[in-house]
C-alpha cells in the first residue's frame, strides 16, 4: 500500500469560497484524487490540497485551475510529485479536516 508521501500533492489557491468550491468539485470529478486539506491562508484567500497519482493530480489541478478562473481569481496552482513525509503530514490538521468537510458538503450549483 502506498504511503502519503508516495502520492503526488496538488495545491490550488484562490480568493473566495465559491471559486474554491468550484475548483475542488472540478478536481475530484476529473481525476482519481482526494481532497486532503482546505485551509484559509489569509482574509479571503483559501487553498485546497489534493492527493493521488502524479498523472491524476496533474489532470485535476489543470481542471481545478480552469474552474477557479471561471468563478474567481486563481492565485496559484502547484504540483509536488513526491512530497516528503513531513510535508504530507503538515496538510492534515484538525482545522483543515473540518473546513474540508464543510466545503465538500456545499450544494453543487445545478448538478
Amino acid at each position: 500500500m502506498a504511503t502519503a508521501s508516495d502520492r503526488a500533492v496538488g495545491l490550488v489557491e484562490t480568493r473566495g469560497i465559491v471559486a474554491l468550491a468550484a475548483g475542488i468539485e472540478a478536481m475530484v470529478k476529473t481525476a482519481d484524487v482526494q481532497c486532503i486539506a482546505v485551509e484559509r491562508v489569509s482574509s479571503g484567500y483559501l487553498v485546497a490540497a489534493i492527493q493521488g497519482s502524479l498523472a491524476a493530480v496533474r489532470q485535476a489541478v489543470d481542471a481545478g485551475a480552469a474552474a477557479v478562473k471561471r468563478y474567481g481569481d486563481l492565485r496559484a496552482a502547484q504540483i509536488y510529485p513526491k512530497p516528503s513525509q513531513e510535508s504530507a503530514q503538515l496538510l492534515e490538521t484538525r482545522r483543515s479536516v473540518a473546513l474540508r468537510q464543510t466545503v465538500l458538503e456545499l450544494p453543487s450549483g445545478g448538478s
